[in-house]
């Protein structure tokens, strides 16, 4: 077998990778081995075939990398899509139930008017002792609301936001 090759080897003509391994610092010529490597004629294809065979290695992985980011994000859309759905039809089981159960059992609320001072400040204490669970508090004063904003709506909905029981 090493036979057939070196007769190979020794028929065929040297490759370029065979030529440039080959360059020593010869003294005759008072060339270098980067020298010599630079004459060759077959040495810049060689050095254009390996640049471009880098650039397209870079650029093929990069689209497989946004292929592979593309797939992923499509996939985890779809995942979330299906939950969103699976909680849309909950949620609308949940609703339908409460108007049969409304339907069903109608309720009465009566509503209490309040016509005494005393027991408007009676029920709001109540209501603001049941919010603070028993911290300790004092209600100074109370006065109806005139109908004017005491904050903006951005400021009310945070409060409402922050101040929502879970």
């Amino acid at each position: 077998m090493n036979l057939f090759l070196n007769l190979l080897s020794e028929a065929a003509e040297p490759s370029v990778i065979d030529r440039l391994q080959s360059y020593t610092g010869n003294k005759e010529l008072k060339q270098s081995i980067a020298q010599q490597q630079i004459a060759d004629p077959d040495y810049w294809g060689s050095v254009g075939i390996i640049t471009l065979t880098g650039i397209l290695v870079v650029f093929l992985i990069l689209a497989i990398l946004i292929f592979f980011f593309w797939l992923l994000g499509t996939l985890f859309k779809a995942v979330d899509k299906s939950k969103k759905k699976k909680q849309e039809a909950a949620a609308a089981a949940k609703a339908q139930e409460a108007v049969q159960k409304a339907v069903e059992e109608p309720v009465v609320e009566e509503i209490a008017e309040v016509e005494d001072d005393g027991e408007l400040i009676a029920v709001i204490s109540a209501a603001i002792a049941a919010y603070t669970d028993d911290e300790g508090f004092t209600i100074k004063s109370v006065r109806k609301h005139e109908g004017k904003r005491a904050r903006s709506a951005w400021s009310a909905a945070g409060i409402t936001e922050n101040t929502r029981p879970f």
